[in-house]
């Protein structure tokens, strides 16, 4: 595909949102070792949703993609998403900073540890869905093959990749943590706070920047801005 490096890009990105690399992390710190079964269970569950969802938009943009862009220029959709992007933008500037953690400190070892495979489904459904508004990189991704001049099968084949991309890197770390044992899992504590935190800003810019730019371009549509 043309477009091949900016969705391994984009995916790669999407792989250090809280569901995909930080919670994975703080299960393996907080149980002190890789609980296969439930992980997979976990990863396939966030894969699963993340794939659903993408086809629905690649279905979108195919089926109803007119039909959405005609009554995105109605004033009522206009002024919802004008409300839409001032909301988000106001969570993400004026939301407050997320705490540093101290260098050597295990904020996520207090957690709990779901290890039935209802409960790994369920926090696969939540995380992967509680990230669903602020997703641009897969939103991108996802118009990107949409608008590629291949097949629907090449489409989804291409969605499946671009999910399992974006769990590459738990991925390793995970094998890592359980070929190594003892040897890494102190260091993927350590290391597994900063990474909570860095991902909780990125929240926090992904949901202003997508704010700002729906805002702008609602206020735009309505005549409120040149």
């Amino acid at each position: 595909m043309q477009h091949a490096a900016t969705l391994a890009g984009l995916a790669l990105l999407d792989s250090t949102s809280l569901g995909t690399l930080v919670i994975p992390i703080a299960l393996v710190v907080r149980s002190r070792r890789v609980e296969r079964g439930p992980m997979a269970v976990y990863l396939s569950t966030v894969c699963l949703v993340y794939l659903g969802l993408g086809i629905a938009l690649v279905a979108g943009f195919d089926l109803i993609g007119s039909t959405v862009a005609r009554l995105a220029q109605t004033q009522a959709a206009q002024w919802a998403t004008l409300v839409i992007g001032v909301a988000l933008a106001a969570f993400g500037i004026l939301g407050p900073d997320p705490v540093k953690p101290e260098p050597g400190t295990d904020s996520l070892g207090s957690r709990p540890t779901p290890t039935s495979t209802r409960a790994m489904i369920l926090l696969g459904l939540g995380a992967s869905l509680a990230e669903a508004a602020t997703m641009v990189p897969y939103i991108a991704a996802t118009g990107i093959i949409a608008a590629s001049p291949t097949s629907w099968p090449t489409q989804i084949a291409t969605l499946v990749l671009y999910c399992l991309v974006m769990i590459a890197p738990a991925l390793i770390l995970l094998t890592l943590a359980d070929a190594l044992g003892q040897r890494f899992l102190p260091r993927l504590a350590r290391i597994a706070p900063r990474l909570e935190h860095e991902a909780k800003v990125t929240l926090l810019w992904v949901a202003a920047i997508l704010g700002i730019h729906l805002a702008w371009r609602s206020a735009a549509g309505l005549g409120l801005v040149g």
